[in-house]
């Protein structure tokens, strides 16, 4: 073989491994390897749960990371139709957010899959941890070097449910003026009681008053911080938030938890109004606590998130929402075009 051709094959040869090693990691790559980042806003009290879910899902499909970003739900929604961030799934602590709020124009569909109830957590350094009961906890609170909260319900489903279950509790225990005493005294919103029916009206500036012991955060699971510290006494919160803080809880009466079903005729007896006096005011009747979810249209990866949804609403999925005090409902139920390749049976 003459130089001229040597010189010719060993140029080839340097071309070809080039090639070779500049497309390997498309040659030799798993073509079925995903490599995404998926969006998931949620209500704070999902956080914990869906975070599993998530380490889970990852294992699952390598390649894939998923993001969990808690916040209080209203705040959740109005992050994609007001601020125009993109989620490939959102997570709700109240499913009548979705529809009200996103469909048609944001979401498709909504499943409602699971539920919860208010309780009032506590811990050991709280004042008259030992002798507080489903019977007295409001008089508890009334007590004057008692602190206790609950979150913005103009950010948080929780918050609003806050007011509905200290109204209803004046209604349960036939406690006349427990509401003005531990919510309306001690802040800037407004309450009117007609016909056995409370109207609740929450400016969107809602704030304690200077001062109140009453202390108000965005969302629930900002509470956890204070009652740990001992700077706060008592907070209302999921059950599902205190068994997964480890916190003490006071389980309280179904007529007032909003726990279940059964009693939504009762628990619509309050109506909260958000937004009081803007143009974005919202009303919101009681009902039981169930939470919902959706993929919104400004999904990225739409593909993925059913795939997601798939395993969150799974055996595994249930499992590990109740490892958390977090039930799942018997029955999925669903509001508006759910694709057909989510599994919901």
């Amino acid at each position: 073989m003459n130089s001229g051709r040597r010189r010719i094959i060993l140029i080839c040869a340097v071309i070809v491994g080039a090639i070779l090693v500049a497309a390997g990691p498309l040659l030799f790559s798993n073509p079925l390897t995903k490599s995404a980042t998926l969006r998931v806003f949620c209500a704070g009290s999902l956080a914990i749960p869906l975070k599993q879910v998530a380490r889970e899902f990852e294992e699952r499909n390598p390649g894939v990371e998923v993001v969990i970003e808690p916040s209080g739900s209203v705040l959740a929604v109005r992050k994609v139709i007001e601020l125009n961030k993109s989620a490939d799934i959102l997570a709700v602590a109240d499913y009548r957010l979705i529809p009200a709020l996103m469909m048609p124009e944001h979401a498709s569909f909504c499943i409602s899959f699971a539920r919860n109830k208010i309780v009032l957590a506590y811990t050991s350094k709280s004042r008259y941890a030992d002798e507080i009961n489903s019977e007295n906890w409001f008089k508890i609170l009334m007590r004057g070097d008692v602190k206790y909260g609950f979150s913005n319900p103009n950010e948080d489903p929780c918050g609003y449910r806050a007011l509905m279950t200290f109204a209803l509790a004046e209604k349960y225990y036939g406690e006349e003026g427990l509401f003005k005493k531990l919510v309306a005294d001690k802040s800037n919103l407004k309450v009117d009681v007609r016909g056995g029916e409370f109207l609740i009206y929450v400016p969107v500036d809602f704030a304690p008053k200077q001062d109140s012991d009453l202390v108000i955060r965005s969302k629930s699971v900002d509470l956890i911080s204070l009652l740990e510290a001992g700077a706060l006494d008592y907070a209302l919160e999921y059950k599902s938030v205190a068994v997964q803080h480890g916190l003490r809880y006071l389980e309280l009466p179904a007529e007032i938890d909003l726990s279940d079903p059964d009693l939504d005729e009762w628990y619509r007896r309050v109506h909260v109004h958000l937004f009081y006096g803007t143009d974005k005011r919202k009303e919101v009747a009681g009902e039981s606590i169930v939470y919902g979810l959706t993929i919104p249209r400004c999904a990225q990866n739409g593909d993925l998130s059913i795939e997601f949804v798939n395993f969150l609403l799974s055996d595994e999925g249930r499992r590990i929402f109740e490892e958390s005090g977090q039930q799942f409902l018997d029955e999925f139920e669903v509001v508006g075009e759910v694709p057909e390749e989510i599994r919901l049976g």
